[in-house]
């Protein structure tokens, strides 16, 4: 594999909206520095938290343009650029390798969806020729998508017919599954967790690399999880790991996805708000996460942004 393996936390990011629900790219780069001063190694940009289903292409292409100006070679910039329309992914991946960004990435359909392994090659190889010099992630989400296919299958004939082919963002629970793609052809491919609350799961079967939302407020906190876990602290490992689950447990009382971004606020940048049909919390609901957040000592393990 021509690309090197990622190591280390990858924010899944939020697409910035100003006070009229329009893409903010002036804050980008105070987002990436964000990034970087908490040891996140690169922004996975235009996937789910960053609402790729409710940005338009011209957007996107913006989005990836300003992240490409934020790239440097110790932190690298993934864009998302299909999910169920062909056509676009191939224009955003040629988008993104005119921006030379490290990689793109995509899901399977899921409005029509792939029924085998073999479709859902046939419908990646045209994006990825689109952009020959940038590594290829399958973003493996079958939560969302509901295509549930086997991915050791995948990988042999991904690896095999996709010449910039990477590996996979895993955003899936089947751990046997994870270890096995993992040690897949004497462990050719990157293949990155990305269930931020099973985190220290996905370590425990292997991972080295991780993307996830929560990656973007609290680094600190899943930074500290990883150290515990290299030197065998298996205990405080375990209990960063349940202040994560702590926190994302309060999602489902507090606006779902809207509630990330609302914690984004609160350690210093304002993204804005999530679009419809997602629900944006009011100051009310946001006083209230904001003392659950406390009650729980999230804030000692939050993300802070550098000073200047």
């Amino acid at each position: 594999m021509k690309f090197k393996k990622i190591t280390g936390l990858i924010a899944a990011t939020f697409t910035p909206f100003d006070s009229n629900n329009q893409v903010d790219l002036k804050i980008i780069p105070q987002y990436k520095n964000l990034l970087a001063h908490n040891n996140i190694k690169g922004a996975f940009i235009c996937g789910t938290t960053g609402e790729s289903s409710s940005t338009s292409f011209e957007e996107k292409k913006q989005v990836i343009d300003a992240w490409a100006k934020c790239q440097e070679d110790n932190f690298k910039v993934i864009a998302m650029v299909s999910g169920t329309n062909q056509k676009e992914g191939i224009a955003l991946a040629k988008a993104s390798a005119e921006a030379k960004i490290y990689g793109i990435s995509l899901n399977a359909p899921y409005y029509f969806k792939t029924a085998t392994v073999r479709q859902l090659v046939d419908f990646i190889k045209p994006i990825a020729a689109a952009a020959t010099d940038q590594a290829i992630y399958f973003y493996h989400i079958p939560v969302l998508t509901h295509v549930h296919l086997n991915m050791l299958e995948f990988l042999d004939i991904a690896g095999n017919e996709i010449e910039n082919f990477a590996g996979i963002k895993y955003t899936h629970n089947d751990l046997m599954e994870f270890n096995r793609c993992l040690r897949f052809d004497h462990g050719k491919y990157d293949i990155l967790w990305g269930w931020d609350e099973t985190c220290l799961a996905g370590l425990a079967m292997g991972a080295k690399g991780a993307v996830g939302s929560t990656y973007n407020f609290a680094a600190p906190l899943y930074n500290g999880m990883i150290a515990a876990f290299q030197a065998g602290d298996m205990e405080k490992a375990k209990k960063l790991q349940e202040l994560s689950i702590d926190f994302i447990s309060l999602y489902a009382k507090y606006g779902g996805a809207a509630a990330g971004k609302s914690i984004m606020s609160m350690v210093g940048l304002d993204c804005g708000s999530f679009r419809a049909p997602i629900k944006t919390l009011d100051s009310i609901e946001t006083q209230a996460l904001h003392t659950a957040l406390e009650a729980l000592g999230f804030f000692d393990f939050a993300s802070s942004l550098p000073q200047i």
